[in-house]
């Protein structure tokens, strides 16, 4: 049977390959496009700047931590007093885990399966706050893409009300092209899914009204380190 079924498929492949290419006459493909958006300074400097400012715009928050021990300490205080958090299983920020444990703080398992998933959706609905880190951002539009997985629930990123996320420097892009082309692969390779996230979640489904908050997080804190 799998053997019929890869000879069918070999078989179509093998007459579409086959057949003359549809618009012989047509330019070839340029060996570059011009870019949708326009960010003129790409150091990394430059593009924190922007990044900053495109996000701030719509009402995310940028920290820029000068360090990695500066970065636990700005996520130590807004946690603030929670007892709890729903993060991700692997943290791109060492110590944060042992940290917040030191401080008595549980972190959540953002994940829930099968049949019994009521219980764990229940606790997690409990959580103000959701960490997780981010693959990339995007600078042009201030963008965040995180990707799904199996250490990365989606649950983290999307349920709390608040979302902190762990951005390192070298995650830093000047446009979506750019990521594609130099280091999505793997990313997508590997993601279950893949959610690209500029600011809180906002809608404006009723009467052209903004309401933030609707569909995800109504706070988004981006500590970069």
């Amino acid at each position: 049977m799998n053997n019929q079924a890869h000879s069918s498929r070999d078989r179509i492949l093998g007459a579409l390959r086959a057949k003359k290419a549809p618009f012989e006459s047509a330019s070839a493909r340029p060996s570059a496009y011009m870019p949708v958006t326009v960010v003129e300074h790409t150091d990394t400097d430059a593009l924190l700047i922007r990044f900053t400012a495109e996000l701030e715009r719509l009402t995310g928050k940028v920290h820029v931590a000068s360090s990695a021990s500066d970065a636990l300490e700005t996520v130590m205080t807004l946690i603030g007093d929670d007892r709890t958090v729903l993060a991700w299983d692997v943290l791109p920020l060492p110590g944060l885990r042992e940290t917040m444990q030191a401080h008595g703080i549980a972190v959540i398992d953002p994940h829930a399966r099968g049949d019994v998933r009521g219980e764990p959706l229940a606790l997690m609905a409990t959580a103000r706050i959701g960490i997780t880190g981010a693959d990339a951002a995007l600078a042009a539009t201030g963008t965040l893409v995180i990707a799904s997985n199996a250490a990365q629930s989606r649950t983290a990123s999307l349920l709390p009300p608040v979302h902190i996320t762990l951005l390192r420097r070298d995650r830093l892009y000047a446009r979506l092209e750019d990521w594609i082309a130099r280091d999505s692969r793997e990313v997508m390779n590997n993601a279950r899914s893949v959610a690209f996230i500029t600011g809180p979640s906002r809608t404006s489904d009723i009467e052209m009204q903004p309401i933030i908050g609707v569909h995800g997080p109504k706070v988004l804190h981006v500590v970069v380190f």
